[in-house]
C-alpha cells in the first residue's frame, strides 16, 4: 500500500484526473480503493458486534489526497489486524487468520467472512489498481 500511496502522492494533477479504461478518473479509482481498505479496518475493528457496525463513508477531498488516504487506512487496517490477532492470543499479523469479521458485500450489505478473505481481496484491489496506472 506505501508503494501505491506514494505513486498516488506523486502524480500530477493532469495524469490523477485522467481516465483509466473504465472511465473512472485515477483519483476516483484511487479514493475508492482508500474506502474499500477502510471499511475492511472497521470490519475488524467491530468484529465482535452482533450486527453488522453503522459504516463510516471516507469522504472524497479532492484528487491530491488520495495518495494519503490509501497510505492512512492501509497503515490503519494493518495496526487493527496486529491489535485483533494480539487479542486473539496471537503474536502479531499472520495468527489469527480463520477469525471472522464483517465486510461489506457488493449489495452494500453486510457479511461476516474470515478475515483472510477480506485481506486478500483488498489485496488483489490494490494489485489490480496499480496494473491500471
Amino acid at each position: 500500500m506505501s508503494r501505491l500511496s506514494g505513486h498516488f502522492r506523486s502524480m500530477p494533477e493532469s495524469k490523477l484526473l485522467g481516465r483509466l479504461p473504465d472511465g473512472r478518473t485515477r483519483a476516483a479509482a484511487g479514493h475508492e480503493l482508500a474506502e474499500r481498505v477502510a471499511l475492511a479496518a472497521q470490519g475488524v475493528e467491530e468484529r465482535g458486534a452482533e450486527s453488522a457496525p453503522v459504516w463510516r463513508a471516507l469522504p472524497f477531498e479532492g484528487p491530491f489526497v488520495v495518495g494519503d488516504q490509501i497510505g492512512v487506512t492501509g497503515h490503519d487496517l494493518m495496526e487493527v489486524c496486529r491489535r485483533a490477532t494480539v487479542d486473539e492470543g496471537g503474536a502479531g499479523i499472520g495468527m489469527g487468520m480463520g477469525m471472522t469479521v464483517w465486510e461489506v458485500s457488493a449489495a452494500g450489505d453486510a457479511e461476516r467472512v474470515r478475515v483472510e478473505g477480506v485481506l486478500e481481496g483488498v489485496l488483489r484491489a490494490a494489485q489490480e489498481l496499480a496494473g491500471v496506472l
